[in-house]
């Protein structure tokens, strides 16, 4: 081989070594979420099985049925945010977005307990939800979510148990999330939604949802 050839046939060699390293960083990633969604697959079950007590419960065990539905909300959110780490560091293989789908799923029926724990004991607590894309985001987009994300979590912090803050990433192609959108016929975000009533669409000052959240 000339001095050109053996070149070209060196540089192949480094960027395949380069990309098996970083397809074998990425599975070893994927292997830990998966671990960890195993047991978000217990956790899932476990909400499951909440949602089914809180229908049947009566009023003297609604507030432990409270206290269950927070502690899961705090597993859950812990969870979701090293899921969201592992996805910005992962860049081979897109399963660790199917995982953020079944976080999704996690954080949905989260919103479905509080709805049902709300209605059943009469708490006065508030449901906002926020809507948000992560695909194909212009720079603008990705600033005003933040934005969002950074006045919902105040409102959070201030509001304590007064607030049930549930995060949905619209953009996951999950029918129930879909459904969500059609029914309050969603087309902007961030997007969110106050007690299942109340929806705002692109980024909203902390005056205006303030005005509906009783806390």
């Amino acid at each position: 081989m000339n001095v050109y050839t053996r070149s070209l046939v060196l540089t192949i060699f480094i960027f395949l070594i380069g990309v098996m390293i970083g397809v074998l960083i990425d599975n070893v990633r994927i292997s830990e979420i998966k671990k960890g969604l195993g047991e978000s697959e217990i956790i899932w079950e476990d909400t499951r099985l909440l949602n089914i007590y809180i229908g049947k419960l009566g009023g003297d065990e609604c507030e432990s049925a409270f206290e269950e539905n927070l502690a899961y909300n705090d597993r859950i959110y812990r969870y979701g945010s090293e899921i969201e780490k592992e996805i910005e560091a992962t860049t081979f293989t897109p399963e660790v977005e199917q995982e953020w789908r079944k976080y999704v799923l996690l954080q949905f029926q989260f919103w479905l307990n509080s709805i049902e724990l709300k209605e059943k004991c009469n708490f006065d607590y508030s449901n906002v939800v926020h809507l948000s894309k992560r695909k194909d985001l212009t720079n603008e987009e990705g600033i005003e979510n933040e934005l969002q994300s950074a006045i919902l979590l105040d409102l959070k912090e201030r509001c304590g148990r007064g607030m049930m803050l549930i995060p949905l990433t619209a953009d996951v192609d999950l029918e129930s999330i879909n459904l969500v959108l059609r029914q309050h016929a969603i087309m902007k975000f961030p997007a969110v939604i106050i007690d299942e009533e109340h929806v705002f669409q692109g980024l909203t000052p902390a005056e205006d949802l303030e005005k509906h959240i009783k806390c």
